[in-house]
């Protein structure tokens, strides 16, 4: 397979896009998260441009709108054409009963925490619903799922780590942070694939760095949370040797009061000797080896920002979430 991470458009650098990355080969496309509707346009225009891929994968990393904005006018569209359509996502009432004894409150009840699990993760509610009223397939993201014959299979979180994150989601307003991350962002669905060269690589969202396992494992890295520095530090750190990775950041944050990604770390003397692919620069296209082409690819079609210019009810059919 091939990875193609979006970027940003038409000179734009106010917008907060969000990620969307491209994981696919001639006969399947896997889309790793959707943020805005214009990337479901670019993945439209992708596929009029691939029409042998018949397979349409799309993983759902976590609940954030960044991430998920532009899932459902993907799937509007999927709707309209004859493809095979599964959508991957941790689907939380799946594990209410662990929840509730990690949340050891009497006073909840099943039905009561389902309909907080709902409210609390909306998007992916909106997501599952929208993929069952198109009888589209819709598969729990647990780990060693294969999402598709070309070496790519969810990783992360365990049943035990996303439970735990769930639980401390419900259980208190003002408990937001897992090392330095959301409960919604912590235990993002991670997903592994091998590329066309054999490289490996690991996609996870902006998961807390202590829930990436065995990363000395990878050849690519996408670095959590837009490259915000402190999880690029945690995850140098966790290597035995980062000099000879590739990091993928994808940084399509916008100029906004809720931005902030990767210029910390692109300032900072810790990105020495460390080999960094960031959206900022463009579309990001891997594998790199001259051999398959790839790299940071600086179009003119609306994809490409030099980094010079930045500047800164519910009822049982739910059940599947």
């Amino acid at each position: 397979m091939k990875l193609k991470a979006l970027s940003h458009y038409d000179s734009d650098i106010s917008t907060r896009y969000g990620d969307c990355i491209l994981l696919y080969d001639a006969s399947t496309l896997i889309v790793y998260d959707c943020g805005h509707t214009r990337h479901a346009d670019e993945v439209e225009t992708f596929l009029k441009s691939h029409q042998s891929i018949e397979q349409m994968k799309i993983v759902i990393s976590h609940n954030d709108s960044d991430h998920t904005n532009g899932v459902i006018p993907l799937l509007d569209y999927l709707s309209s054409i004859k493809k095979t359509v599964t959508v991957y996502s941790s689907l939380y009432l799946k594990d209410v009963d662990k929840i509730l004894e990690l949340l050891d409150d009497k006073r909840r009840t099943h039905e009561s925490t389902k309909r907080h699990i709902l409210e609390t993760f909306d998007n992916i509610k909106a997501i599952v619903e929208k993929a069952q009223e198109y009888n589209f397939a819709v598969v729990n993201a647990v780990v060693d799922t294969s999402v598709s014959t070309a070496s790519a299979t969810i990783v992360g979180p365990t049943v035990d780590e996303f439970a735990a994150v769930v639980a401390q989601a419900i259980e208190d307003d003002t408990v937001t942070q897992i090392e330095g991350e959301t409960v919604m962002n912590a235990a993002s669905v991670q997903l592994s694939c091998k590329l066309a060269n054999a490289e490996t690589v690991l996609l996870c969202g902006d998961a807390a760095p202590s829930y990436l396992h065995e990363l000395d494992d990878y050849d690519i890295i996408q670095l959590p949370h837009h490259g915000q520095l402190a999880d690029a530090e945690a995850v140098f750190g966790a290597l035995h040797n980062a000099s000879d990775k590739i990091f993928l950041v994808s940084d399509n944050t916008g100029d906004g009061a809720t931005s902030g990604g990767s210029d910390d770390l692109m300032k900072s003397a810790v990105r020495k000797g460390k080999r960094i692919k960031n959206t900022n620069d463009g579309v990001v296209e891997l594998p790199e080896d001259a051999k398959y082409g790839g790299g940071a690819s600086k179009t003119t079609g609306g994809l490409y920002i030099p980094s010079t210019q930045r500047t800164g009810g519910y009822g049982a059919s739910y059940d599947i979430l």
